[in-house]
């Protein structure tokens, strides 16, 4: 997946979040607390998925690189 596929699949879920906490919000002003429930649950599950969204990483960009190798100590 390219970081375009990422960002459109990112914004698509935002967005279902936004509009299933305003059906839920309108459905609660209703007094069909059972239904607002569901769409809150609905909501609470897309904020999972959302969070695990993470920036892309180049290929051994997190890696650290030693300077010196540590061959222990040598006695003369």
């Amino acid at each position: 997946m390219s970081d375009r596929h990422t960002l459109i699949a990112f914004c698509a879920i935002l967005f279902a979040i936004c509009y299933l906490a305003t059906i839920a919000a309108i459905l609660a002003y209703q007094e069909k607390y059972a239904e607002a429930l569901g769409f809150g649950g609905l909501t609470t599950g897309l904020v999972g998925v959302l969070g695990t969204f993470k920036p892309a990483s180049k290929a051994g960009q997190n890696v650290e690189k030693a300077d010196t190798v540590n061959q222990g100590t040598t006695t003369p």
